[in-house]
């Protein structure tokens, strides 16, 4: 869904939502994501658009098969060509099954210390190059995004780790600049911040991104600024308490392109000593698929659990908190989450961060912003007992919703 403004007709904001929630392993689970979910939600929520914008997922298994075999590559393309897909970004953050028991950390396997995980990021990016290219190809001033981690789960890396992950990262914008000459096709490489990771929030995210341009040199350095950016994901900064604005300010400093911007809500409980219901209904949502992490806010002072269970087992610690956060997606349209007590939603920090990457578009470092709407966990919500009729319409009030909040500051589908 590309939107435009009529006082900037220069830019974009191309509208996707993530297909990351579709449990595909193989190229045929992504082909039957896409059919059993990007084309129903297409149909009801813009219907007859020509450029309606999917967040591609493909698991690392699924990636080797489209690039080894050209006739699963021709229906992939076919299946986006025919029927009106944009897939202007791709998440290339969990390498496979990501939906399977006992993800948890394990999400950010390998890490960028492993050679596998620069081989799968740009088997990514050449498919998603080559279906660019097979569309038609980008009209001038266009890029594609493609989100990775930004090396590994582990609060901080030893200064050997980091100089190998920064290392990584120079090489990946070299390989990228090569695909551009190769397919005329600019990738941005969105590297996204998660707390619990070694880039807990966006001002450690700056600190990795000064450690890779320190590394480059000559040629890679103009790779570098080109080929890598931020992944600015709302629900993790409202989860380590970040500012809106402030971290859109910190994802964009020095010159980093904005690769995209994922419209994302977590779990918010206010005065959680005082409310037993909110916190029940909280704890009762600790399941053992994905990783829950959770930032308590006392004063000044910041709290952090790698997971929801660590709440239970220290409760003393964490009661006197004036508010918890957890990471935990929910739909994006709502600002209260269940029927007992107080426990909330992010929703209006993660609103305030579009808005504020859209009054400043000057700082996107590319002519579109591309926000992707993403909800990985409708396999937990009550929505899913419904069947695909009720998580599709979860869906299509999610795209509604933040199409509502680009329309408020201008943007509106191009028809």
């Amino acid at each position: 869904m590309f939107c435009t403004h009529p006082a900037h007709p220069e830019l974009g904001v191309r509208l996707s939502y993530g297909m990351n929630l579709y449990p595909s392993r193989d190229a045929e689970g992504v082909l039957r994501g896409l059919r059993e979910l990007a084309l129903p939600l297409r149909a009801r929520s813009a219907p007859g658009d020509p450029e309606f914008g999917v967040g591609a997922w493909l698991p690392a298994r699924a990636a080797r098969e489209f690039l080894a075999d050209e006739r699963r590559f021709d229906e992939l393309v076919e299946l986006i060509a025919a029927n009106g897909l944009d897939a202007c970004t791709f998440n290339a953050f969990p390498y496979g099954d990501f939906h399977g028991p006992g993800v948890k950390e394990r999400v950010f396997s390998p890490s960028w210390l492993e050679r596998e995980r620069l081989e799968f990021t740009l088997d990514v990016a050449r498919i998603a190059a080559r279906v660019r290219v097979r569309r038609g190809g980008s009209r001038a001033g266009q890029h594609l995004s493609l989100s990775t981690h930004a090396g590994a789960f582990a609060a901080a890396l030893a200064p050997l780790e980091r100089e190998l992950v920064a290392g990584a990262f120079v090489q990946a914008a070299l390989a990228l600049a090569e695909l551009e000459q190769e397919y005329g096709e600019r990738v941005v490489l969105a590297i996204e911040p998660e707390p619990r990771s070694n880039a807990n929030d966006t001002r450690e995210l700056g600190a990795l991104l000064a450690a890779v341009h320190a590394r480059a040199r000559g040629r890679a350095e103009a790779a570098v600024r080109r080929h890598l950016g931020a992944c600015l994901d709302a629900c993790h900064a409202a989860v380590e308490f970040e500012e809106p604005a402030q971290a859109f300010a910190r994802a964009t400093a020095e010159g980093t392109a904005l690769g995209k911007l994922q419209f994302s809500s977590a779990l918010a409980l206010a005065h959680p000593d005082e409310d037993d219901a909110g916190r029940e209904s909280l704890l009762a949502l600790d399941e053992p698929v994905y990783l829950h992490q959770v930032t308590g806010r006392r004063g000044d002072e910041l709290l952090r659990a790698v997971d929801l269970a660590e709440l239970a087992h220290e409760p003393g610690t964490w009661r006197g908190c004036d508010e918890w956060r957890c990471h935990f997606h929910v739909p994006v349209d709502l600002s209260r989450f269940g029927a007992a007590g107080g426990l909330a939603t992010t929703r209006a920090e993660a609103e305030h961060t579009l808005r504020a990457a859209l009054a400043a578009p000057e700082r996107w470092g590319t002519r579109e912003l591309h926000v992707e709407v993403e909800t990985y966990t409708w396999n937990l919500l009550p929505e899913a007992r419904a069947g695909s009729t009720g998580v599709l319409d979860g869906l299509a009030r999610e795209l509604a919703h933040v199409q509502h909040v680009l329309a408020t500051a201008g943007w509106r589908p191009l028809r």
